[in-house]
């Protein structure tokens, strides 16, 4: 009897430990290359944040992998300041490294990430111009498209689609990416990133 029990509870617990992993192998189908739509959660400013700093961005769309939802919209990107450089009498260019690395799962779950910024644009009352990525499984070749957003061009100061490049409608900044993450920086100004600053994220 006491072997039987001992099979049968460890039946139970090899399907909770299951049932734990599924939705961190449902967001490993997340791919290089995978485009996501976002935003920042709050200002950041060159003058008030540090090296270390932790940053939140939020998708404004649901990330689906096979017709499922695998991040949903509102999903929290977590981050923190690299390094940081505000504007002064003795040097008027400023600037401020950010790392993405830590993507909330749809079940509650945190999982690592590399992520760059792909491009930055200012904040839009209405958010961006479509409601979810397809494509399965996300990040795929040719995948990862949003939903009615293909052939739309972004515009200056509007909405960013998933093939925006660099600063847009956004005076005096620059972005440059590498492996370690993206900077974005100024000659002239102190840079500044309201909140709801919008964000397309590229996998690496």
């Amino acid at each position: 009897m006491n072997r039987i029990f001992i099979v049968m509870f460890a039946m139970i617990v090899g399907n909770l430990c299951l049932n734990e992993t599924t939705p961190a192998e449902a967001a490993t189908r997340i791919l290089p290359g995978t485009i996501i739509p976002a935003e920042l959660s709050k200002t950041i400013d060159a003058k008030k944040v540090k090296a270390g700093d932790k940053i939140e961005i939020k998708t404004v769309v649901d990330l689906l992998s096979e017709g499922q939802v695998v991040v949903p919209k509102d999903s929290k990107i977590l981050g923190h300041i690299s390094e940081a450089k505000a504007r002064s009498k003795d040097s008027k260019d400023s600037m401020i490294g950010i790392v993405v690395d830590t993507l909330s799962t749809k079940e509650g779950g945190k999982l690592a990430i590399q992520a760059v910024v792909q491009a930055i644009g200012r904040p839009v009352e209405q958010g961006s111009n479509y409601s979810s990525m397809a494509g399965g499984p996300i990040g795929s070749s040719g995948a990862s498209q949003p939903s009615g957003a293909a052939g739309q061009p972004s515009s200056s100061g509007g909405s960013l689609d998933p093939r925006s490049q660099g600063v847009v409608g956004l005076k005096d900044l620059s972005l440059s990416t590498s492996d370690q993450g993206s900077v974005i920086s100024s000659s002239h100004e102190n840079v500044r990133l309201e909140s709801g600053t919008q964000m397309i994220l590229r996998i690496q």
